[in-house]
């Protein structure tokens, strides 16, 4: 039964203060609950702590809410350390800048009791549109990325198993974490739009983390350099997708100015 399936939404914020109450509102806003929604201030200097301290008193029953503070570690630091808390079978990833549409949790709870053999679970990006919905295989990653992190639900044992997000890449770190469960799970798109960004900040190209498009062109090309060194990935297929890689880069560069 869909309530059989218990989920920890994981929020990391870092001087949030413009937008942390419209994500956390599309939380409590699901048509289905989540069960546990942890917020990890990662040392944010505005108001963002006194307006989290304000939600947490609204929170309703049915939902355990938790919120800690730590110095700036950066949110793969700050997810990882959300999920070690955290009491759900499966974890759900949350920016602080993006919110959820009202059917997202209920969709993937329903897919999750029907096809519990599935890693990751993740419905789709409203600015990063994709024609495709179905099983994500390895090789399929390997040349996309159909897992936008505000979308994602995965299993927390696999997490775990996997170590969590790498806190020495600080750039795409959430799809070499992806690729790294797919090489030997499953993971399945669902056919709907999940999650959007709250200031309709396009994937890449403006603020945040994501606009520096060269770091994050290197983020990639580092994932795929340590799936060769690991020998998830033969040198030929390593040669293969760094290609691929360089060439959508390059129609990054050209969409973005």
């Amino acid at each position: 039964m869909i309530e059989d399936i218990s989920i920890s939404v994981i929020i990391p914020c870092f001087n949030s203060e413009n937008t942390i109450q419209d994500c956390v509102n599309s939380v409590l806003n699901q048509s289905v609950s989540v069960n546990e929604l942890i917020i990890i201030d990662d040392g944010s200097t505005d108001n963002t702590r006194t307006i989290i301290k304000e939600i947490l008193k609204e929170m309703p029953p049915e939902i355990k809410a938790i919120s800690i503070e730590q110095q700036n570690q950066g949110p793969s630091a700050a997810r990882n350390n959300g999920v070690k808390i955290s009491s759900s079978a499966y974890i759900a990833f949350l920016d602080s800048d993006d919110k959820w549409f009202p059917e997202n949790i209920r969709l993937i709870k329903e897919f999750i009791t029907a096809n519990n053999s599935y890693d990751v679970v993740s419905t789709k990006y409203q600015s990063a549109p994709t024609a495709f919905t179905g099983e994500v295989t390895f090789k399929k990653l390997l040349f996309k990325n159909y897992f936008l992190t505000p979308c994602v639900v995965v299993k927390r044992k696999t997490f775990q198993m996997q170590n969590g997000f790498d806190e020495g890449m600080r750039f795409s770190e959430d799809y070499f974490l992806w690729l790294n469960i797919i090489h030997k799970g499953r993971g399945y798109l669902l056919p709907y739009t999940g999650a959007r960004n709250i200031e309709d900040k396009k994937p890449f190209g403006q603020k945040g983390l994501s606009s520096n498009l060269k770091e994050m062109h290197l983020g990639v090309l580092k994932a795929f350099q340590q799936l060769s060194q690991s020998q998830k990935i033969s040198y030929r297929e390593y040669l293969m997708v760094a290609f691929f890689e360089n060439i959508k880069y390059l129609r990054r560069l050209l969409i973005s100015h």
